[in-house]
């Protein structure tokens, strides 16, 4: 489905029947990712709706539109205004890796809007100006390989980061659909994510983590040790915060254990108020 928002063109789509009387979850993918990526994981019928949507530069939501529109403030206004175009003024939000930012982004922004927040090898961002500037640069060089390589190019320097390591693992046929999902993106797209709303511009949101005040999961990969110690810090700043590790998987836990993932996502949404 699609729906125009500030002359933004947004791609979503319901895992579930869409039921008014049921709670729903937004779902946020990752860096090179579409709404897709989640389909493996809501398979059966939930308590829950499940939307995801395809940000801005991914998959089927608009590319060619001006820079600026990419820039984590613009996107979560769009998806505040999205929501309640379909009806739905308070959710839980579930955001991968830099959807898990943008998600952070949108708890800031809107936090009347937010019931539960979870977070999947998610980052408040750089503490300081020195690993902002260096993160920019770094940002902005691989933006300009984008733009100046084939998308083919691209997707076998980013699928063979360390980061992705454990995903290799994985069947053949599972490896085949992500690297599909990864080609299928649009050079322009991807590099404008990068350029404005990349780690290196986001702002430092760790003064902030105190002030989440809703219920919050931090999900992360036993083998993800950089999002591990994140997770750990960020818990440190915001006591409140659940962390759940899961075992023998790496930076994407959705991919690599998708049942499990649905399992703890479930418990957690599902689970009664501390105070009921």
């Amino acid at each position: 489905m699609n729906a125009t928002i500030n002359g933004v063109n947004y791609y979503y789509e319901w895992f579930s029947e869409y039921k008014a009387n049921r709670s729903t979850v937004v779902c946020f993918h990752g860096f090179t990712g579409t709404s897709q990526t989640f389909a493996p994981v809501f398979l059966k019928e939930l308590e829950f709706n499940i939307l995801a949507i395809d940000l801005i530069g991914h998959g089927k939501t608009d590319c060619y539109v001006h820079p600026y529109r990419y820039q984590m403030d613009c996107l979560c206004q769009d998806i505040a205004i999205l929501t309640e175009q379909l009806g739905i003024f308070k959710f839980s939000l579930l955001g991968y890796s830099m959807g898990a930012r943008a998600a952070l982004g949108f708890a800031r922004l809107f936090p009347q809007k937010i019931q539960q927040l979870i977070l999947e090898s998610g980052s408040p961002g750089l503490k300081g100006k020195t690993e902002r500037i260096l993160r920019k640069y770094s940002d902005e060089h691989l933006a300009g390989f984008i733009m100046s390589h084939s998308i083919e190019a691209f997707v076998e320097k980013w699928e063979n980061l360390p980061l992705f390591t454990s995903q290799k693992r994985l069947s053949i046929q599972v490896q085949e659909t992500v690297r599909q999902e990864r080609l299928a993106q649009r050079n322009f797209g991807l590099a404008c994510s990068l350029w404005f709303m990349g780690t290196g511009v986001q702002p430092d949101f760790w003064p902030e983590l105190d002030k989440i005040k809703v219920p919050t999961l931090l999900i992360v990969g036993e083998l993800d040790h950089k999002f591990q110690q994140i997770a750990a810090e960020m818990k440190e700043r915001q006591p409140a915060f659940l962390i759940e590790t899961v075992s023998n998987t790496g930076h994407c836990v959705h991919l690599e254990k998708p049942q499990t993932f649905e399992k703890i996502v479930t418990s957690f949404v599902t689970s009664p108020p501390e105070d009921s």
